[in-house]
């Protein structure tokens, strides 16, 4: 990561997040492969945390960051666009000069449409440079067996 510009330290998906007070709370964390019954699939609620350092140079400015939602095939996900989210860091005055900043964020993705099995992404932009990628693997749930002796469809 370049020092002299806005970057990701870490962002990772969650069942949930929420940001506050400078910290990230995390529940169910750190997943890779999301399990569905069937596709296409909707997952009704996920969400992305993140640790965004903002170098000294950087502050006291319009920040502008992206979320998408990308397949294996790098075609976009999101109806609408891109999830943008503009936000200011304000450099307090007894920051020693030349400290970078770290700001925590936390996104809740609702109501993702996931149309079949396989590679998806979330691509991070800032200021419209690719910053970070969270990669994840859909899944359906293989249907167990029927017990020995069951009549299907009972």
């Amino acid at each position: 990561m370049d020092p002299t510009r806005v970057g990701v330290d870490f962002a990772v998906l969650a069942d949930a997040a929420h940001a506050m007070a400078g910290k990230l709370y995390v529940l169910g964390g750190g997943w890779d492969v999301l399990r569905v019954p069937r596709f296409p699939a909707v997952h009704h609620t996920m969400a992305i945390g993140m640790r965004i350092s903002v170098p000294w140079t950087e502050t006291d400015r319009e920040i502008e960051m992206a979320v998408m939602l990308v397949d294996e095939d790098g075609s976009e996900l999101f109806d609408r666009g891109p999830v943008r989210h503009k936000f200011r860091v304000r450099r307090p005055p007894s920051l020693p000069e030349g400290t970078a900043i770290g700001v925590v964020r936390a996104l809740t993705l609702n109501n993702i449409r996931f149309p079949r099995e396989g590679s998806y992404s979330y691509q991070l932009t800032i200021d419209g440079e690719d910053v970070s990628r969270i990669p994840f693997r859909v899944a359906a749930v293989p249907t167990p067996p029927a017990p020995p002796g069951s009549v299907p469809g009972e």
